[in-house]
């Protein structure tokens, strides 16, 4: 550490120990405990274990000295450095202690980051200094004249988290078949699927609620023009994954179990994870109708707590229409905490308008009757038709039952029953009625008989 502004006031990490000065650290060989050391003070631990030993076998007195009984020239194996005629303890004791001090931050409550962050990774460092680094923002770095930062932490963090979510899902979704001799590895997700549910897990948006959620947030050390913001918050959770795989050396072991307390890998509801969002169904219907994106517009703004809030402005087109809407349009979404939530919701926003006025699918030559029976045909036959894309189901148990979620056309349709036919029945007859709805086709008499539908117990 170069010289600089002194440490903050009521900062909540102490300042870093140089050169073994500060807190003197107890060496007393009974309170140590050998894993918690690096190789330094590994052999530190083990040269007094050894001149213990020569106590113990009398070459060596109580006191260290040596014991007349034994030959004067006597020279021992382990520790030189520490012996002139005698086991020179104090100069062991200063040594020991300075490895200590540069390896472990003063606590001095059960508060402490060090004690907080032990029982929510349950990790215990060897270094608790790299784990400070972890936390320790470049800005922060520069202004307090520290020797480095997280940034090398994060990559390597990075790498780290990715390989642990992809084994997770490796382990779930994956077998080797021996049925077939050609392709022997199958899994029943394609490629983008299994991405999809990486990247819930990786994401900075993801990443940024957990730390809040596991309040590790509060440690983060920002330069004085600095606020939090989600990708503050993924860095740090990155880097203390990097900072266990540095001080762990790379044990794997312990970094799936510390991956798994930060992210909480949970897969049992995979298909919820690959729910299409509206970003990407109002993306793809505005790229199939006009063969172009929607123009999305990120605008920031400093919000009275002092925290960042973000606007997102979307201009696109609707189909030309007798209903006397324009068919250039712009909506505004404002006020989220990221870029993502912010476009998110805009889109949102934009499909239900199309919808709500009939534009979303133009329907009017497909001569579509819903009936509750041929529904799940009807939608093959509209997707053969290529009026919409390829419906998908998702089934979970429920009451007794079964509980089915069809996605198909930009709409989403539910359905509940005691079998798996009956409850994907029900959700598909209520996607063709919402379809009907969204090109402004739908009686009110059909969407109260998709409810009835929806509520039977049957």
């Amino acid at each position: 550490m170069s010289e600089n502004k002194c440490w903050p006031e009521k900062c909540v990490w102490p300042e870093p120990v140089w050169n073994g000065e500060g807190v003197y650290a107890n060496t007393d060989p009974e309170l140590l405990n050998y894993d918690e050391f690096d190789d330094d003070g590994k052999e530190l631990f083990d040269i007094r274990a050894y001149f213990d030993e020569q106590v113990e076998l009398g070459r060596l007195n109580p006191d260290y000295t040596l014991n007349e009984d034994y030959d004067e020239s006597w020279q021992p194996e382990n520790g030189a450095d520490y012996w002139d005629d005698e086991f020179l303890l104090e100069v062991w004791e200063e040594d020991m202690s300075t490895c200590i001090n540069l390896l472990k931050i003063p606590s001095y409550d059960t508060d402490s980051p060090v004690s907080c962050i032990r029982k929510i990774i349950n990790y215990d460092f060897i270094n608790e200094n790299i784990l400070r680094q972890a936390f320790t923002r470049r800005a922060f770095q520069i202004e307090y004249g520290l020797d480095g930062c997280s940034e090398q932490l994060e990559f390597f963090g990075d790498t780290v988290l990715n390989t642990v979510v992809t084994r997770e899902i490796y382990k779930r979704f994956t077998e080797i078949s021996t049925s077939t001799v050609d392709a022997p590895f199958e899994s029943k997700y394609s490629e983008g699927d299994l991405s999809k549910m990486r990247t819930h897990f990786v994401s900075k948006e993801y990443l940024s609620e957990r730390a809040k959620e596991l309040e590790l947030d509060r440690f983060i050390l920002y330069g004085s023009d600095e606020n939090a913001t989600d990708s503050s918050r993924e860095d740090m959770m990155e880097a203390l994954i990097g900072a266990v795989a540095v001080d762990s050396n790379w044990n794997w072991r312990v970094l799936e179990d510390v991956v798994d307390r930060l992210v909480n890998i949970q897969l049992n509801s995979p298909d919820s994870l690959l729910k299409t969002s509206y970003y990407e169904q109002f993306n793809s219907w505005h790229q199939r109708h006009f063969h172009t994106m929607p123009e999305y517009e990120i605008f920031r703004r400093r919000l009275p707590n002092g925290e960042e809030s973000f606007i997102c402005s979307v201009r696109y087109f609707v189909p030309e229409n007798n209903n006397g809407i324009n068919t250039d349009r712009r909506i505004e979404a404002l006020d989220f905490p990221n870029r993502t939530a912010a476009r998110e919701r805009a889109a949102m926003m934009a499909v239900g308008f199309i919808q709500q006025n009939g534009l979303w699918v133009d329907l009017k030559n497909a001569n579509l009757e819903p009936r509750f029976e041929d529904a799940i045909n009807q939608l093959q036959e509209l997707k053969q038709k290529k009026y919409i894309d390829e419906p998908e189901y998702t089934f979970e148990e429920w009451d007794g039952g079964w509980k089915c979620s069809c996605t198909c056309g930009g709409v989403v349709g539910y359905g509940k029953a005691s079998s798996k036919t009956k409850a994907k029945k029900k959700a598909a007859f209520m996607v063709l009625v919402r379809l009907l709805k969204s090109a402004g086709l739908c009686s009110e008499e059909l969407e109260h008989t998709m409810w009835q539908v929806y509520g039977s117990r049957e």
